[in-house]
């Protein structure tokens, strides 16, 4: 799965631009928006993940105006663009407590890692108890987070920038980097094998020299990762 951003930009030339700087980059344009009208209706039927924002549009609208309007209901990441960087204009769009404030002309890198920390600062989608060694988390499915026993959970595997959390019955793709995720965890059942894998421990049915079992699923251990795994797993056997 791979961020989604509304681009929010009156100037076709402009917004071309920044489509083709995310696309390059593995990400998805959920759509185009040129004024407040098109933005709001874009936000609700995309969804997207974040939302990159020039301040001065078109026939008078304005873009820290739309992000004051759509706050209040909807806590989507900004990101403001704009040629415009004085101080009354500046102090005006911090006041929404964007992400991050580009401003033209902009640096192709720049506009990338602003919309990746965006994505992984807000990522929420994992509440863990601050009670150690609880036996669940709560993992969000929709508009609603659903409680989930850490013995369910098998395994979390690496999707782009988001993480798949594999239970006993369902996938739950949440956004957010493993690392990220797998950082907020702190329980020991979890254990990192590969970049892309975290699995439950308890759930493991077996192993050899390069793989990890569990159930029907082979799953890699990479060289770097080897010395630990040996070393967890001889310990708890």
């Amino acid at each position: 799965m791979k961020i989604k951003v509304l681009i929010i930009e009156d100037n076709p030339i402009t917004a071309q631009d920044l489509s083709e700087i995310l696309e390059d980059q593995g990400m998805i344009v959920s759509a185009i928006a040129k004024n407040k009208k098109e933005a709001s209706e874009s936000l609700k039927t995309t969804q997207p993940d974040v939302l990159l924002v020039d301040i001065n549009l078109k026939d008078g609208d304005d873009g820290v105006d739309f992000v004051e309007e759509v706050s209040l209901t909807n806590k989507t990441p900004v990101i403001y663009l704009t040629a415009n960087s004085d101080k009354a204009t500046v102090d005006r769009a911090f006041k929404t407590k964007p992400a991050s404030f580009l401003t033209k002309p902009y640096d192709d890198k720049d506009v990338v890692i602003a919309i990746e920390l965006a994505f992984n600062n807000h990522c929420n989608d994992v509440l863990v108890s601050e009670v150690p060694s609880t036996p669940f988390i709560f993992l969000k499915n929709g508009k609603r987070f659903e409680k989930v026993p850490i013995e369910n959970i098998n395994y979390l595997q690496a999707e782009g920038s988001y993480s798949k959390f594999v239970t006993t019955d369902k996938e739950y793709f949440l956004s957010g980097n493993l690392n990220n995720i797998s950082n907020k965890l702190q329980n020991p059942s979890f254990l990192r094998i590969h970049r892309s894998y975290v699995v439950n421990i308890e759930n493991i049915t077996g192993l050899d020299a390069d793989y990890v079992f569990i159930g029907e699923k082979n799953i890699p251990i990479s060289r770097s990762y080897k010395e630990e795994v040996n070393r967890i797993l001889r310990k708890i056997s």
